[in-house]
């Protein structure tokens, strides 16, 4: 007897209406364990020795330069306009927020933004690849 296959979990879709209202609650938190120096959640990490971020057996950490309450609302409509422009995909297990967001930006280059909170909508985010926001394009598209 043939063994049936395996169906693909169903995506969820927010109606349209809906997508405008998790745009506007979104928000970039930023991570901690990403930052040196003072930042607008408070203390960050003290640097290494090396002037990197002193985190055992995660060399490859990033420092994240956003800093003040400018960088802030900067990351935060960058996030935003990612869930506006529909550049996110909600995948099995999701809450309200998608877990993955991107957006490609002249100034900056392309980003990835990652839920840590998919209740309140927070998210932390980090440079990305043109590679790594065409596999999530990919993804995307494989769901809809």
């Amino acid at each position: 007897m043939e063994r049936p296959r395996m169906k693909r979990p169903s995506s969820y879709k927010a109606p349209a209406p809906e997508i405008g209202l998790l745009a506007q609650e979104a928000e970039y938190v930023g991570s901690p364990e990403h930052k040196i120096g003072r930042w607008w959640g408070g203390q960050g990490n003290p640097p290494g020795p090396s002037g990197l971020l002193n985190r055992p057996k995660k060399q490859n950490t990033t420092v994240c330069p956003l800093r003040t309450q400018q960088d802030k609302a900067k990351a935060t409509n960058w996030i935003q306009q990612a869930i506006s422009d529909g550049c996110f995909v909600f995948e099995e297990g999701d809450k309200r927020f998608p877990k993955h967001v991107w957006r490609e930006d002249a100034d900056r280059g392309g980003w990835v933004g990652r839920c840590i909170n998919s209740v309140q909508g927070e998210y932390k985010g980090w440079p990305a690849r043109p590679k790594d926001i065409a596999s999530l394009v990919r993804k995307k598209r494989q769901r809809t």
